[in-house]
């Protein structure tokens, strides 16, 4: 019989504030924004974070060297 192994959640303390300043049709796109998508209980700041952080990892993925040519792999 095998036992279930539980995995704990490793959570970093953000402790990084980062303060933006936005003008009055940058905070009205953002509001219909977080308005749409976001999820359940999930806060405006945590739905900004998401979203950061990914385009941050997409860009860092594209620029990062490839052994092949992207041609090539297809």
């Amino acid at each position: 019989m095998r036992r279930c192994v539980r995995v704990k959640k490793v959570v970093q303390k953000r402790t990084h504030r980062l303060v933006l300043t936005l003008n009055d049709d940058e905070m009205q796109a953002l509001e219909y924004y977080t308005k749409k998508y976001r999820r359940g209980t999930q806060t405006r700041s945590s739905l900004i974070r998401q979203i950061l952080m990914t385009e941050i990892i997409q860009r860092c993925e594209s620029d990062s060297m490839m052994l092949f040519k992207e041609e090539e792999m297809r």
